[in-house]
């Protein structure tokens, strides 16, 4: 009995035809290792380039898009077995003396010497010797210059400011008279003695007019500026007496501090007599400035007195060649209103009865018009129509080909 319980029984082999026996019976270690590998590798040195970039060594089989071909192509285009006349090509030749001398430059020839041929061409050896100490030779003038002494070989690229300017006029403006009557004789290059004191004096009356004024206004203003400073002096004592009064007033007991009513009984603050003088001398003091201010710009105005009047004068001017201004009709949307031109009929056009004369022009559209430039009506513009593209199409029949 001992003997027959050591004896083992074999173990069964499991199928392998069932489902999963291709698990059992595959082996899959060179796999996992080349697997490692591959990871191992795109972690030291990345991804291979070959995932990112495909060269196409094949190329396209299918055809690109050809264009169409028309029936009047085929019928112009030449059959003939005759080749059509050709230009003669002329060949570019280069000349043997250009020959040579390249040669010569480039140390292909044995007769001549590289640097002779170097400093010929630099034209070392043609420059002829100058005297420093001699007599300069004389330029000759060119031809272009015997011609025309104003012939210019390169154009000028600039407009010259002078173009824009306009000529020096003969006769004076508007504004400083005429020549006749208003050009002195003292202001010639040479005049005579008498001409010259009459112009002095001239001169002298003008200034001597414009300075009294001026020296007037200036006198003026100092006695202005003078009772400024008397009227500041008088408000200055005026202020400390009141003062004095005041801090009297201040000096409240103790007891009437601390009250219920937070507020101070209402009383009616009557002004007082250095205050009532007070107002009045700051309105005299105001009104003083205020001459003076007026003073001081009307002396600015009297020195710039001549260009006033040219302002003046060409403001006039401006206003008397200003075109009467058109009336404007504002858009009240995005397109702008499309006014008709005015419709007039000649004296020649008219018939004899004016019975006889049919009206023109359609009313409502008038109508339209005036409501659409008043807002009332939006204002459309013209429509323009879709433009299809053409399309080219090639139609033939049998007639066509009999």
């Amino acid at each position: 009995m001992d003997n027959l319980a050591k004896v083992t029984k074999p173990k069964a082999q499991p199928s392998r035809k069932g489902k999963r026996a291709w698990r059992r019976n595959i082996d899959v270690e060179d796999i996992n290792e080349s697997l490692d590998a591959k990871r191992d590798r795109e972690i030291l040195h990345g991804e291979d380039d070959r995932d990112e970039f495909v060269i196409d060594t094949k190329g396209s089989t299918s055809k690109g898009p050809t264009a169409k071909k028309l029936k009047m192509t085929e019928i112009l285009t030449n059959k003939s077995k005759v080749e059509p006349i050709r230009s003669r090509s002329v060949k570019k030749r280069v000349s043997g003396s250009k020959v040579k001398e390249l040669m010569a430059l480039g140390g292909r020839l044995i007769t001549d010497e590289k640097h002779q041929k170097r400093l010929e061409k630099e034209g070392l050896v043609k420059g002829a010797n100058v005297d420093v100490w001699g007599e300069d030779d004389e330029v000759a003038l060119p031809d272009e210059l015997k011609k025309s002494a104003y012939l210019s070989i390169t154009k000028p690229s600039k407009v010259p400011k002078t173009a824009q300017q306009g000529p020096i006029a003969l006769t004076l403006h508007k504004s400083k008279g005429s020549v006749e009557n208003d050009v002195d004789a003292g202001k010639s290059y040479n005049p005579s003695l008498e001409l010259w004191q009459a112009l002095i004096d001239k001169e002298f009356d003008a200034e001597s007019s414009m300075e009294m004024q001026r020296q007037a206004m200036a006198e003026h203003e100092k006695r202005i500026q003078f009772l400024i400073e008397n009227m500041k002096e008088d408000v200055l004592e005026s202020e400390d007496e009141e003062t004095k009064p005041q801090e009297e007033e201040e000096d409240v007991p103790e007891e009437e501090k601390y009250k219920l009513s937070l507020n101070a009984p209402a009383k009616w603050k009557k002004k007082t007599k250095t205050q009532r003088n007070k107002m009045e001398r700051n309105a005299k003091m105001r009104e003083l400035e205020t001459k003076l201010h007026d003073l001081r710009v009307r002396m600015k105005e009297l020195q710039r007195l001549e260009d006033i009047e040219k302002e003046v004068e060409t403001k006039q001017e401006a206003s008397k060649n200003k075109a009467p201004k058109q009336k404007k009709h504002r858009r009240h949307g995005r397109n702008e209103v499309i006014f008709k031109p005015l419709e007039v009929k000649l004296s020649d056009e008219l018939s004899g009865n004016l019975k006889n004369v049919k009206p023109e022009g359609n009313p409502f559209y008038d109508q339209m018009h005036r409501l659409q430039a008043s807002g009332k009506i939006e204002a459309l513009g013209l429509r323009r129509k879709r433009r299809y593209a053409p399309k080219i199409v090639e139609k033939h029949s049998y007639r066509h080909y009999k």
